[in-house]
């Protein structure tokens, strides 16, 4: 049995958000949907903690997060291109701590995000980014056109 999608936030396509654009769509319009609050605040500590190790990346959020469902169970995110602003500050401590942030499995114990990572060679790129928006601009019955963010760390 398919999933049912609630009404999407975004109209199709990809939207080029800041954070606190993020908020002001999926979770200010809330008020009575503490938990958006709280998985709001797993992305911010998340996406804190890598810039605060010096990494830039651009990050593509969907999921139920950005649809009208009160209590959403996680965020979904692809990070693409995580790299080290300075690689100097790559010292085996910063490999250590960034290695536990991206992991699948700590990042939705954490922080509460189905995470994915792409990091795509130049002959890649398209395809992956193919892959990528067919799967999160479309409803769980691949016909119908839903908008997912775009945030750059």
């Amino acid at each position: 049995m398919a999933k049912t999608d609630s009404p999407a936030l975004l109209a199709p396509g990809m939207h080029l958000l800041t954070l606190q654009d993020l908020e002001a769509v999926a979770v200010t319009p809330f008020p009575g949907a503490p938990r958006r609050a709280e998985l709001f605040q797993g992305l911010l500590l998340w996406v804190g903690a890598l810039r605060a190790h010096g990494l830039t990346g651009t990050l593509w959020i969907d999921g139920s997060f950005l649809t009208e469902k009160e209590c959403p169970g996680d965020i979904d995110c692809v990070l693409w291109n995580a790299a080290w602003v300075d690689p100097s500050a790559a010292t085996p401590e910063a490999q250590h701590q960034v290695a536990k942030l991206l992991d699948k499995a700590s990042a939705e114990a954490l922080y509460n995000l189905d995470f994915y990572m792409e990091h795509p060679t130049p002959a890649q790129v398209f395809h992956r980014e193919a892959y990528w928006r067919g799967i999160l601009g479309f409803c769980h019955d691949r016909i119908t056109a839903k908008g997912f963010a775009e945030i750059t760390l």
